[in-house]
């Protein structure tokens, strides 16, 4: 690998840890403790709120991948979202909790429609053989991100700072991490013409691109199997976990966050390992394998609550931290291998929009199981565990040979 091609890598690499800092910090723990413990908001309306962005995602998704597969390429793109997100993050709470939420919901849309083309340049930085352990190598810097995230967030907190001052600070974490990758990525371009489609033509486009999807073997149905584990896995992730140890389980914030710490070094750990499996055993069947750990990992915290056997949690943050960097390492991989290149800009938007409307009906179902029917969280973390199951047997039915 000659220099310019390592700097690009690294650069790729810490676009990962950048934005991986910012999913942690704001939508996976201090701002939804913050709204939900300090500002007396519940789990549904955080639900909303998430939802909201998510639905605006999923429309825009298609769109914005379909942009960057023309010569304009996707680093522009990649540098129009990423500073939406960073501006709206270093807004949070410096006016009132509405206010607030607007910009936490602004933040949501830029970070995942620039995920959208960050997840795409893969194939700027790899090849197929190396592909999964690239993959895997993006995981587990990204959650050095959230490790570091969460040191500078408790260094904050325990020199007296406020919340306002950890939604800064990411802010410009995400800054400083992300400007490599605008500088020194060297695109790998996929099309000689330049894109024309209009922003009115999203929705549109989002039905043309999931027929077209339909041309490729294993392309739909992975998307459909994808739709349900993301709904649980982003469930959890979008905040709601936070709020689940601190309300059910009955840490106290410190607590909780140093269990999330715990998670995080497994999860670097775990990106890594199951990416360098995903070259040697395919994505198919790592992915299968993880989704069975994450119906075991939450299978155990329900046991710990209903039982008041804590220390179970423990054991439910090391395996859940270890598949999140897993299913995460092997997902961009298998979505490569079943995505011919001069598309995959467009079914990555697609990849996207079905990851996205999980994330709306996730946190909603969640809401409606626990403050709705008045059912508790463990039911609800009981309905996540079933979509994962569903996940499983869709899964199960997809080839990963190589598309072209």
């Amino acid at each position: 690998m000659n220099n310019i091609k390592k700097r690009s890598l690294y650069s790729w690499l810490f676009f990962d840890l950048a934005n991986t800092v910012y999913a942690f910090v704001i939508p996976g723990l201090y701002f939804s403790i913050w709204l939900v413990t300090e500002q007396g908001w519940t789990d549904q309306s955080l639900g909303f709120a998430t939802s909201g962005a998510m639905v605006i995602v999923a429309i825009l998704g298609p769109w914005v991948g379909a942009r960057s597969d023309g010569s304009q390429g996707k680093k522009p793109i990649l540098l129009i979202t990423t500073m939406i997100c960073i501006i709206a993050t270093f807004l949070l709470g410096t006016f009132n909790v509405n206010i607030s939420v607007l910009f936490f919901i602004v933040s949501l849309i830029g970070f995942n429609l620039g995920s959208v083309v960050y997840d795409a340049l893969l194939i700027s930085v790899s090849n197929p053989e190396n592909r999964g352990s690239i993959s895997g190598l993006g995981v587990a810097f990204g959650y050095v991100g959230s490790l570091l995230g969460f040191g500078v967030a408790t260094v904050l907190q325990n020199l007296g700072y406020s919340y306002v001052e950890i939604f800064r600070s990411v802010a410009i974490m995400f800054l400083i991490f992300s400007l490599p990758a605008f500088l020194f990525i060297k695109e790998k371009k996929v099309s000689d013409q330049r894109s024309t489609i209009k922003i009115t033509e999203s929705i549109s486009l989002v039905i043309k691109s999931w027929k077209h999807s339909t041309q490729y073997t294993g392309l739909t149905r992975f998307l459909i199997g994808r739709f349900f584990y993301a709904d649980a896995i982003n469930t959890l992730i979008s905040g709601l976990l936070a709020v689940y140890l601190v309300e059910e389980v009955g840490l106290s914030p410190s607590d909780s966050q140093n269990l999330l710490g715990l998670a995080i070094i497994i999860s670097i750990i775990g990106g890594y390992v199951y990416g360098k499996a995903a070259d040697k055993y395919g994505p198919r069947k790592l992915t299968l394998i993880s989704l069975i750990c994450w119906m075991l990992s939450l299978s155990i915290a329900i046991i710990a609550t209903e039982f008041d056997q804590l220390w179970l949690i423990y054991v439910t943050g090391v395996l859940g931290g270890f598949n999140i960097g897993g299913i995460f390492a092997v997902d961009r991989v298998f979505m490569t291998r079943l995505s011919p290149e001069k598309h995959l800009g467009e079914f990555y938007g697609l990849y996207s929009t079905v990851g996205r409307f999980a994330t709306i009906l996730g946190p909603l179902l969640w809401g409606f199981v626990v403050n709705t029917l008045g059912l508790g969280r463990n039911p609800a973390m009981g309905v996540l565990i079933v979509l994962l199951a569903i996940s499983f047997f869709i899964i199960k039915g997809v080839s990963d040979n190589q598309n072209v």
